[in-house]
């Protein structure tokens, strides 16, 4: 198992290099114009010349793409055009980001795996065909019109009052990025404990029940912010990133019911299921650690996968969200995304560069994790004196 882990690790790393190389290449030669095209109107030529000549994009491509490279090796992604650094603005928007990402797809997946599995195991009925038809709605929608329709039902809802103490809040500065990351570290944490202790009464030929993961995933963490002192702190940062983690969730769980529905269906027309049923073997059984559990690995492969195109649509929710002024729908949201928006608008090449390839680590680690869980789950892997 560790020589795999080492080899996928190893082979993960090189894929970043070749990432990270391919992703300032083409960033540079794609990106029309450059940063300082933005003031043509207010700057001379001469003035312009100088300008990139101490922004250094006037030298070579190759010398500023060595450089880079040095500078990524040591965890230095330079600095942005305006002169901040740009490690420090992936430290101060990524955690936003994360949180938003981890905790809608902690909701969207068992919400979609547990309806989509039922919906397969009654094919054909009304509320089965009705629930492939919404998940179908909801994979389709478009991200700015559920913004909308999100931001308005609670902007009456509240009397615009909800929104605006939420705007509020993020000014004063009550919500801190250090606190963000805290958050992510102990879900992890929690995470990483309660997996390990379903590996360890897996191996002792011993389960827990399935309903009884959820609410350790979701209380554990809980108390562990009450633990730090930190559960008010905690409760403003989710309140506040409720309505981007209500959209993200919804765009999301519509993709885990169908693909659950599909290879739970599939799965159910499989020699092992047949045989089960031919022994007696409850329906629920069969469902839920038969045919569901064939279906979980290749769900959690296609969401592994679907992860940028999910960070893609969290960049309209976090732009769409980010209006600026103060109204009913006075809400900013910050994160990684919106930040990637308005770089782009402003040809900042070294933040463009930096968020990208810190989406690129986050779904490479994504797949690393999925590595690990195929090799953990899938019975048919093994590894060492094992394989043979």
């Amino acid at each position: 198992m560790t020589k795999y882990l080492v080899g996928r690790l190893a082979a993960g790393l090189i894929t970043l290099v070749v990432f990270a190389t391919i992703l300032f290449f083409m960033t540079d030669l794609l990106m029309p114009g450059d940063f300082v095209t933005r003031f043509t109107n207010d700057l001379t030529d001469a003035q312009m010349a100088e300008l990139r000549n101490y922004l250094g994009i006037d030298r070579p491509l190759l010398v500023r793409y060595v450089e880079y490279m040095k500078g990524l090796a040591t965890g230095d992604l330079g600095l942005s055009f305006w002169g901040v650094s740009v490690s420090s603005l992936l430290w101060a928007l990524l955690p936003w980001t994360l949180l938003i990402l981890v905790v809608a797809m902690g909701v969207a997946f068992p919400a979609g795996y547990w309806m989509g599995k039922r919906a397969a195991w009654k094919s054909g009925a009304t509320g089965s065909a009705g629930l492939t038809m919404g998940s179908i709605a909801l994979h389709t929608t478009f991200p700015p019109l559920l913004v909308f329709v999100l931001a308005i039902g609670t902007a009456k809802l509240t009397s615009g009052e909800g929104m605006n103490s939420l705007h509020r809040l993020f000014l004063s500065g009550d919500l801190a990025s250090q606190t963000v990351w805290r958050m992510l570290g102990t879900i992890a944490v929690v995470a990483i404990a309660v997996s390990a202790m379903g590996l360890l009464l897996s191996r002792r030929k011993k389960s827990a029940p399935t309903r009884l993961w959820i609410p350790a995933l979701v209380i554990g963490p809980v108390l562990a912010w009450a633990a730090m002192g930190m559960a008010g702190a905690a409760f403003d940062v989710l309140l506040y990133l409720a309505l981007p983690i209500t959209a993200v969730a919804l765009l999301a769980v519509g993709e885990v019911v169908l693909v659950t529905k599909a290879t739970t269906a599939a799965a159910a027309q499989e020699d092992f299921v047949i045989g089960a049923r031919a022994k007696g073997v409850q329906e629920a059984d069969i469902r839920d650690h038969h045919a569901a559990r064939y279906a979980l690995l290749p769900t959690l492969s296609k969401l592994a996968v679907s992860v940028p195109f999910v960070l893609a649509g969290l960049m309209i929710v976090e732009v769409s969200f980010g209006w600026p002024e103060a109204g009913t729908l006075g809400l900013t949201v910050p994160g990684l995304s919106s930040m990637l928006f308005t770089s782009l608008e402003q040809r900042d090449v070294p933040v463009v560069v930096g968020g990208l390839f810190a989406i690129g680590l986050i779904v490479l680690t994504l797949r690393l994790l999925l590595d690990v869980a195929h090799a953990t789950l899938d019975p048919r892997i093994r590894f060492g004196r094992d394989a043979a």
